[in-house]
């Protein structure tokens, strides 16, 4: 599948779009957490929906995907991808239990990181739908727990083959102890690709 080449002016109009999606999503973990969140945007970029696994470590690395798909003006899937290792540190914020390293996701973590899926996928998708200037509505996430090429063929199942990029917005919340990577992925339908391609124009 051939890449999306975009010029300077829409690159910087893309970071812009990471930067106010991720800067809501601190602000609201930072409520969340009654804690400050500061937030990294190393990078912002479509890509190919089969490249996903390797964007996030590789089609055999373990992850915790939170999954839900966006309603109303541009019909999309979200995916949120974290390590094993992240998701139960992020988890721990809510659960206030200590860490095991090894151990597997208990199922309050589970509940934990779904509750963290939803504040998450409102900061994500307000902030989208206050720039496209379009109506966005994302349902209740579900969670799994397995490898990075797993997690991409269940969403795949679910898309049709017009369904060719995702936008990736890698971003890292760091708090006073600790650091975590998160991954979302956007994956839009046709029309929502092509507003998502008109508003970077805009930029």
């Amino acid at each position: 599948m051939q890449d999306i080449l975009l010029n300077d002016t829409q690159k910087d109009a893309l970071k812009e779009i990471g930067n106010v999606c991720s800067g809501n999503a601190a602000t609201a973990l930072s409520q969340l957490f009654n804690t400050k969140i500061d937030i990294i945007v190393p990078r912002i970029l479509f890509i190919p929906i089969e490249e996903v696994p390797n964007a996030v470590g590789g089609a055999d690395k373990l992850i915790v995907g939170l999954i839900l798909r966006v309603l109303g003006d541009i019909p999309s899937h979200i995916l949120f991808v974290f390590s094993q290792k992240d998701a139960i540190l992020l988890s721990s914020f809510i659960t206030k239990k200590p860490i095991a390293n090894g151990k597997v996701i208990t199922e309050a973590e589970r509940s934990a990181l779904k509750e963290i899926g939803v504040i998450l996928a409102n900061a994500y998708v307000g902030a989208l739908s206050s720039f496209l200037g379009m109506g966005l509505v994302p349902t209740v996430p579900e969670l799994i727990a397995d490898m990075a090429g797993a997690i991409v063929d269940y969403i795949l199942i679910e898309l049709s083959d017009l369904y060719k990029f995702a936008l990736l917005i890698e971003s890292e919340f760091c708090e006073a102890s600790a650091s975590i990577r998160g991954h979302f992925f956007l994956i839009p339908n046709p029309l929502g690709f092509q507003a998502l391609i008109n508003s970077v124009d805009r930029g």
